[in-house]
């Protein structure tokens, strides 16, 4: 618990560095007033530290949950609703469940490990929150704008995840 608020907190002031670092030299090309400066990096600063916390929270979160399963790509969500889940039994409860079985073995060996979608929920969270803030802000070229926040979103999420992992398997051996 407390290695992980480390690696949270760590993540959140590396962002928060970087960026109000560029924040400020970004702005000092075309105004030299410290007020102006400061006020930049701060913001700048405090968002991307902000966001970075959440991002790297959700994929913890995720990770936890689902890092240690495999998942057959066409039956993610149909495989949550198993005839379990339906309150009697009967022939479609029964039909359902044949159907799943024999899908699942003919895509026996297709399945994808948890840590591929471990990020997604993160990166589709921060792609949202981007996309929002900047429509808000009425960007004029919203999708060049986002679109290397998203990517580099996406490469550290799935770098963190796997990191995740192997510190995981290293602990278990």
């Amino acid at each position: 618990m407390m290695i992980s608020f480390i690696r949270l907190a760590i993540s959140g002031l590396i962002a928060f560095c970087f960026y109000a670092a560029w924040a400020y030299y970004a702005n000092s090309l075309v105004t030299n007033d410290p007020e102006t400066l400061y006020k930049a990096a701060l913001v700048q600063g405090s968002y991307s530290g902000g966001i970075t916390l959440i991002f790297a929270f959700t994929l913890e979160l995720f990770h936890k949950i689902l890092s240690n399963k495999y998942y057959c790509l066409p039956f993610i969500v149909p495989t949550v609703a198993r005839p379990a889940f339906f309150s009697k039994e009967c022939e479609t409860a029964k039909t359902f469940e044949v159907s799943l079985n024999h899908i699942e073995r003919a895509c026996s060996g297709t399945c994808l490990p948890g840590v591929l979608l471990t990020p997604l929920p993160a990166i589709a969270l921060q792609g949202s929150f981007v996309v929002a803030v900047n429509i808000a802000f009425m960007t004029p070229n919203l999708w060049l704008t986002v679109a290397p926040s998203i990517f580099f979103s996406a490469v550290y999420g799935y770098i963190y995840s796997i990191s995740l992992t192997r510190k995981l398997r290293l602990a278990q051996a």
